[in-house]
């Protein structure tokens, strides 16, 4: 396949600049917004609003290159179950090395025309799929930084190319299945594109590895106290590979998204960017710390910045390189962060003192997701570039915007006992779950006020797999394997149209008991 892209993206390439020239004249593509953001909301080309309330589907990242339980029951029963409990979105994790390869497992067809079966029928029966490039080899673990060994930036940012073509039903090489660029609701079946899962800061015995990990807002020899907002094709570690900015590298993969959506009409994709482990404090600076420290993917405070580190918001452009951009892309950006409880690991705001609301104490969990991404739905994006009295947003032609959706892509609790469900002391795994939920359903509500002005709030559980310690389904994939998580908790934070009602029935919200109020 690889001689086949290195043609097209010559082709396209020019195809873009061609196209960039009837924008400057005032032509756009025909069709330019399907999914965008409005504020802190998903929209549709009809002005409908979606609101994520899914469920990620993993395995077709690793070796066996098939979501979970196909060895169990059809993909079209998975998809079903997952709209019967009342999801309407699914997170799709993949990884480069299976989407390159196209293997076969199984029995299954080869695996893009597996995903492309799948995603035509999720679509058909009203769900919306969120593509996560999860790792960049079915058999290594989550890469610190976007890219590893010969999956460098460039294969990654051509494999993205060809999976937007992909989604509007262009056939790779020895394909047979195209996927149906619009579901049975007249949107796009695909709902966004997260880019790179769980960017973090690489440790060990030894230490951590700052100056070889994700950063955001680093500047990649551009120095962000010049210029925060600049060009983010312009490094040059860019020709070699070796970028550690993140916030830069999820804008060129973006642009060269956008680029290929504009040079054939396409409209925009929606654009999803996990935060990174950890953004210097105000008395830091990259690399050298202190930093504040959060999960991997879950922190986006240096999307604001501090009084010593200039803020790094995403902008995006319709393609791009070194020397110019194309056309500034508004409205296209979804941030995401990732979130757990201590049973996956003991954060410094789990303790004797953890709480549920804002200011309650040191260790108020509202606080804690305030600092790290919930203040971008809030309406609190105010970039800093201290010393100046603004944020040079026009550098690269965007709009300054305050907020945005927040999607959490990742939380979960352990389906093992009901007792991980509900409150067992302070700073447990059932204190934060409660509080998370009720966090999220506040958005939608504001029942379980939190103190901050949360609206809308997205997110997809880990996982619907019935192999997972963490999972909604049973091991045999048919049926729930612990009711409460869903009738008592999840069900609390699911939105139209497939939302289980409230009632004391089979399959309805609060079946297994009310929601519990936060701790």
């Amino acid at each position: 396949m690889s001689h086949v892209k290195t043609n097209y993206r010559a082709l396209h390439w020019s195809a873009i600049l061609a196209l960039s020239c009837l924008m400057v004249l005032g032509a756009m593509p025909a069709s330019a917004q399907a999914w965008h953001t409005s504020g802190n909301q998903i929209v549709d080309g009809f002005g409908k609003v979606w609101t994520v309330a899914g469920v990620s589907w993993y395995g077709a990242q690793s070796r066996k290159a098939e979501p979970g339980g196909l060895w169990a029951v059809p993909y079209t029963y998975i998809l079903n179950q997952i709209k019967f409990y009342g999801f309407n979105t699914i997170r799709l994790p993949i990884s480069n090395q299976n989407w390159e390869t196209d293997p076969v497992a199984n029995g299954n067809p080869p695996f893009r025309d597996l995903l492309a079966n799948i995603l035509n029928y999720a679509g058909s029966i009203g769900l919306h799929v969120i593509i996560d490039d999860h790792n960049v080899s079915n058999t290594s673990g989550i890469t610190a930084l976007w890219y590893d060994g010969s999956y460098t930036e460039t294969v990654l940012i051509d494999d993205w190319v060809h999976i937007l073509d992909w989604t509007h039903g262009v056939v790779e090489p020895g394909d047979s299945v195209a996927v149906n660029y619009l579901a049975s609701d007249g949107d796009p079946e695909v709902l966004a594109f997260d880019l790179k899962n769980e960017p973090h800061t690489q440790c060990n015995a030894s230490g951590c590895q700052y100056t070889t990990s994700s950063m955001w807002g680093s500047g990649d020899g551009i120095s962000p106290a010049t210029n925060p907002n600049p060009n983010p094709f312009s490094p040059a570690c860019v020709s070699t590979s070796t970028c550690t900015d993140w916030r830069l590298g999820a804008e060129r993969m973006g642009d060269s998204m956008l680029g290929e959506a504009a040079a054939h009409g396409w409209d925009w994709p929606l654009i999803a960017v996990e935060g990174i482990q950890v953004c210097p404090t105000s008395s830091g600076s990259w690399p050298n710390g202190p930093f504040i420290w959060d999960w991997w993917g879950g922190n986006l405070a240096c999307v604001n910045g501090n009084s010593s580190n200039p803020g790094a918001p995403i902008v995006l452009n319709a393609g791009g390189n070194a020397s110019s951009l194309g056309p500034a892309v508004n409205n296209q950006v979804i941030y995401s962060a990732h979130d757990y409880g201590p049973d996956l690991n003991g954060q410094s705001w789990f303790n004797t003192s953890t709480c549920y609301a804002k200011g309650c104490s040191s260790s108020s969990l509202a606080d804690v997701w305030h600092q790290f991404w919930s203040y971008i739905n809030e309406g609190e994006v105010n970039p800093t570039w201290p010393g100046h009295s603004g944020y040079p947003w026009s550098n690269t032609g965007a709009t300054a915007y305050t907020s945005a959706p927040v999607w959490i892509g990742e939380f979960g609790v352990k389906n093992s006992s009901s007792s991980n469900l509900y409150y067992s002391g302070n700073g447990s795994e059932g204190q934060w779950w409660t509080d998370m939920i009720n966090f999220i359903y506040s958005s939608y509500t504001h029942s379980g006020n939190s103190g901050y002005n949360v609206s809308d709030l997205q997110f997809t559980y880990w996982a619907i797999n019935g192999n997972d310690t963490r999972g909604i389904l049973n091991s045999s994939w048919t049926g729930l394997a612990l009711p409460p998580m869903v009738y008592s908790f999840l069900c609390y934070g699911e939105q139209p149209p497939f939302a289980l009602s409230f009632g004391s029935g089979s399959n309805q919200c609060s079946s297994t008991g009310t929601l519990p109020a936060p701790q």
